[in-house]
C-alpha cells in the first residue's frame, strides 16, 4: 500500500448501512413505540457512522487539507435537515426532552357525496362498527403516526427541517428525512473513499 492510501473503509460503510437498516425497520414497525425506537436507533447509528469515519480519516496527513471535509462540516451545521438529525440525536442522548410525538389513528366518517350526513345510529361493539344511515357514506381509516418535534439540544432549539441542500422540503415524514440523510452521507463516504483510499 502506498503512503497516499489508507485502509479500506468497509467497516465504516457497514456502520452507515446499519443506520439505513433502521429505515427499513421503521417501514415494517408493528406499533408506534417500535417505530419511534427505530427512528432513535437510526439517529444514533447515523451519527456513529459519521464519527467513526471522521476518526479514521484524521489519521491521514491529507485530512486537514481536504476541502470536502471543511465544506461538509459546514453543511452539517447549517443545513436544516442535517443539523436537525445531528441535534435530534444529541437531544435523545443528552436530555429527557421528547424528540417525537405519537399520534393515534382514527376513523373519519363523511357523506359519499355532498356536504351533510345524517346518521340514524352508530354503534361500536367488540371492535365492530355498525352505522345506520339512509345516505351512502365514506369511511376513512387514518393510521397512527409518529411526528417529529423540534429538537432541544444543549439549550438550543432546532426546528423540524423544512429545507435540505437549498431545496424546500415538503415533508414531516421521518422516513423521508432519514432517506435524505443517508443519501447525503453515502455521497460523502464515496468522496472520502475516492480521495483517501483509491
Amino acid at each position: 500500500m502506498s503512503s497516499k492510501c489508507m485502509q479500506p473503509i468497509d467497516k465504516l460503510w457497514a456502520q452507515l448501512e446499519k443506520a439505513a437498516s433502521f429505515i427499513k425497520a421503521m417501514k415494517s414497525s408493528k406499533s408506534l413505540p417500535e417505530y419511534e425506537q427505530n427512528w432513535k436507533e437510526f439517529l444514533h447509528n447515523l451519527e456513529r457512522a459519521w464519527n467513526k469515519l471522521t476518526s479514521h480519516l484524521q489519521h491521514s496527513p491529507k485530512y486537514q487539507g481536504w476541502n470536502e471535509r471543511g465544506r461538509t462540516e459546514k453543511i452539517r451545521r447549517q443545513d436544516p435537515l442535517l443539523s436537525y438529525l445531528v441535534n435530534a440525536r444529541g437531544a435523545d442522548e443528552h436530555s429527557v426532552e421528547d424528540i417525537t410525538r405519537s399520534e393515534p389513528g382514527g376513523i373519519g366518517i363523511s357523506p359519499a357525496s355532498g356536504n351533510s350526513l345524517y346518521i340514524d345510529k352508530l354503534e361500536i361493539k367488540n371492535g365492530q362498527m355498525t352505522i345506520d344511515s339512509d345516505q351512502p357514506i365514506k369511511i376513512d381509516f387514518i393510521p397512527g403516526r409518529v411526528r417529529l418535534l423540534p429538537a432541544v439540544n444543549r439549550g438550543r432549539t432546532y426546528p423540524t427541517p423544512t429545507a435540505h441542500l437549498d431545496k424546500d422540503l415538503d415533508s414531516d415524514d421521518p422516513i423521508k428525512i432519514a432517506e435524505l440523510g443517508v443519501e447525503f452521507y453515502r455521497n460523502y463516504f464515496k468522496k472520502a473513499e475516492a480521495y483517501f483510499v483509491k
